[in-house]
C-alpha cells in the first residue's frame, strides 16, 4: 500500500474543511473514452487531486468514474466530476461511491488521520454538502 501523510484544505465553494490524505499511488480515470492510469496525490472524504500523465484536456463539471487500488482485489471506486484544472493537476469532487468504497475511503481517512474527532468532523462538513 502506498505512503500515506496529512495535510488539510478548504472548499473554496463552501469553505468546509477536508482534511487530505497524501497518497503517492495510481489511480485509473475513465472519462468515457477507456481507462488511463493517473497519479493519484491525495484524497479526501470529498474529493481528490490527480496528476495527469499530460496537460489536462478535461472540461470543468466533466463526469469520470475513477479507481484506487488499495490491494490486489480491494479498491475504492467513485463517480466524481472535476472541479478544477491546473497543468497536469486535476481536482475531482466524488459525486457518489458504494457503500463498500465509501466504507475502504471512511478507514483509510480515519487511520491516517489518527484522530476520530477529526473524521467526525469530515463526515459532517461532508453531509452537510449533500443537504
Amino acid at each position: 500500500m502506498p505512503m500515506t501523510s496529512i495535510t488539510s484544505t478548504s472548499d473554496s465553494a463552501d469553505q468546509r474543511r477536508f482534511h487530505r490524505v497524501d497518497f503517492g499511488g495510481k489511480a485509473y480515470l475513465n472519462c468515457g473514452e477507456g481507462e488511463r492510469e493517473v497519479d493519484l496525490v491525495d484524497l479526501s472524504l470529498h474529493g481528490l487531486l490527480l496528476m495527469m500523465p499530460e496537460a489536462a484536456v478535461l472540461s470543468h463539471q466533466e463526469p469520470c468514474i475513477v479507481r484506487v487500488p488499495l490491494a490486489e482485489d480491494l479498491s475504492i471506486e467513485m463517480r466524481a466530476r472535476v472541479v478544477h484544472r491546473e497543468g497536469r493537476h486535476v481536482g475531482m469532487e466524488c459525486e457518489t461511491l458504494d457503500i463498500e468504497s465509501a466504507q475502504h475511503l471512511r478507514r483509510l481517512v480515519e487511520l491516517n488521520l489518527g484522530n476520530e474527532d477529526l473524521l467526525h468532523r469530515d463526515l459532517a462538513a461532508l453531509f452537510a454538502t449533500r443537504e
